[in-house]
């Protein structure tokens, strides 16, 4: 299946994605009905099995001992590959509109440190076509080095403390004002790109690592402003006792993931199907390694 691509925009789109004009009568119906995204939100819990992931993910660190791939890289080139075949989850919808991403970016929060009172920061990954599992542990490791590097801790500090001690200056009607002009841009299509490039707002789906911190998956609910339609959460890596067929058991790998969706880009049953792909890449991870245009 070909990767999605850039289109060239016309009158109606938006920085973030094209106008859908040809929707279906009961989308365009949902979306006047319920304007609000977090009005519209549908959550599904479910027990992945990621044995066959991690015996892949042993094998490919016997083989290259340098290798750095882990469950979360290959959990990040799986949903790039869902999103790409399940063209409706890069749907959004904003102003009572129906809009299409041209493109894939999939948003994750970082701690700097490993401490509680560590300050975070948001990690963007867009996809391109000649990308694979690899690219995105490059990538993923890359940015998490930048963050995490003093020199630019310190830096991104200075503008991100300077910029909000600034604002907390101005009296409450200005802060208003501001967000109201801000949602008012949105509703419009009139954020730039440069804004949109870091907000996770504007991310076609934004993870959760809670596994990562030893907690389980959790509901976490979207936003109205921005674009983000879909909000992932993923637990802690666990093994269970598994009943066989001819009666014995075995061990298998598990991890609990909760995703949920705008239900006005979907219905649930696309929704299942989208979570039952997800699974087979899970299940078979040497697809991981051809690029996402294939």
């Amino acid at each position: 299946m070909s990767f999605v691509e850039k289109r060239k925009k016309r009158f109606g789109d938006r920085n973030d994605g094209h106008r859908v004009k040809k929707a279906p009568a009961v989308n365009r119906i949902m979306v006047n009905l319920y304007p609000n995204r977090c009005d519209n939100e549908v959550s599904s819990t479910m027990d992945l099995d990621i044995t066959n992931l991690m015996n892949y993910i042993k094998m490919r660190k016997e083989q290259d001992p340098n290798c750095k791939i882990t469950f979360f890289h290959c959990f990040i080139a799986a949903i790039v590959r869902v999103l790409n075949e399940k063209r409706l989850l890069l749907r959004f919808v904003q102003n009572r509109r129906l809009y299409e991403r041209d493109e894939i970016r999939i948003s994750f929060t970082a701690k700097r440190a490993f401490k509680e009172k560590a300050e975070e920061s948001i990690v963007t990954y867009v996809a391109k076509k000649d990308d694979n599992v690899d690219s995105v542990t490059n990538c993923v490791i890359g940015r998490l080095n930048y963050v995490r590097d003093e020199k630019n801790m310190e830096q991104e500090k200075e503008n991100s403390v300077g910029t909000l001690e600034s604002l907390q200056r101005f009296p409450d009607f200005m802060l208003r004002m501001l967000g109201w002009f801000l949602r008012k841009f949105d509703k419009h299509g009139w954020i730039t790109k440069d804004m949109m490039r870091e907000d996770p707002s504007f991310t076609t789906a934004m993870l959760a690592n809670l596994g990562s911190i030893g907690l389980k998956s959790v509901y976490h609910h979207l936003n109205n402003y921005g674009s983000c339609s879909m909000m992932i959460t993923i637990g802690k890596i666990h093994e269970e006792e598994v009943k066989l067929e001819d009666g014995n058991t075995t061990k298998k790998s598990f991890v609990d993931v909760t995703a949920i969706f705008d239900e006005r880009i979907a219905d649930g049953f696309y929704f299942l199907n989208a979570m039952k792909l997800m699974q087979q890449y899970l299940e078979h991870p040497e697809v991981l390694e051809k690029p996402f245009g294939e």
